[in-house]
């Protein structure tokens, strides 16, 4: 074989490695992309579901049946329940999608993804913070969705009909007792107020009070 034919059919051979490289690099390249894409699809139809909130907390709040303190992590679907205490309240920072605020006694199952914050109120209000391009729609107990879609910042307050925000209930005070009538207590009166001390004291009372006998204080008890 001449020089020039082996030069020839080495350069041949040159190109047909780098065609074979090129077509190799393309189809993994295709095959990424076709990853990708099926990724972000199987993203949008789940909503996103890598989204989570951060509670903050003042007083007894419970998730999903379990006590919870500031700093615990919310997942879309959450039953968040705030206690009906004086001072007690719950915000879930969602991030960039906005915040929410419970007041005491309120209930809610809260749904979030990416752009929407949603979810059913069971009881009590809530105020929904968001920024411009996150919608609202919440449901609650008498059939009404209550929802929003602002282009700009907007504040979204959701209320079950007729809510009124618990408080605590003070203990009654009791009642003073009745004041002395004039002239001081009457046997009776003493024999009831000694009642503790037994019948055979109260007795003893109210015959000193009859007999004008002195009390041993230097005071002398009659009967009215």
């Amino acid at each position: 074989m001449s020089f020039c034919s082996s030069v020839k059919l080495r350069g041949r051979i040159l190109i047909l490695l780098l065609f074979l490289s090129a077509s190799l690099v393309f189809d993994t390249g295709s095959t990424l992309a076709a990853q990708n894409k099926v990724a972000a699809a199987t993203n949008a139809q789940t909503g996103n579901s890598q989204l989570k909130g951060q509670l903050i907390a003042s007083g007894p709040v419970t998730i999903n049946g379990n006590n919870a303190i500031t700093g615990t992590t919310i997942f879309t679907d959450s039953n968040i329940a705030v206690d009906c205490a004086k001072g007690t309240s719950a915000i879930v920072n969602l991030g960039y999608l906005g915040r929410i605020e419970l007041v005491p006694g309120t209930k809610m199952t809260l749904r979030f993804r990416d752009g929407m914050i949603s979810g059913d109120l069971q009881d009590g209000k809530a105020i929904i913070n968001t920024p411009g391009g996150v919608k609202v729609a919440v449901n609650t107990p008498d059939g009404q969705v209550v929802s929003s879609d602002c282009a700009q910042s907007c504040v979204t307050p959701v209320a079950v009909q007729g809510f009124v925000q618990c408080a605590v209930v003070a203990a009654p005070v009791p009642a003073p007792p009745p004041p002395l009538p004039p002239g001081g207590l009457s046997g009776r009166a003493i024999a009831a107020i000694l009642g503790g001390a037994g019948a055979g004291g109260a007795a003893a009372a109210a015959a000193a009070g009859s007999s004008g006998k002195p009390l041993g204080n230097g005071a002398t008890m009659r009967m009215p």
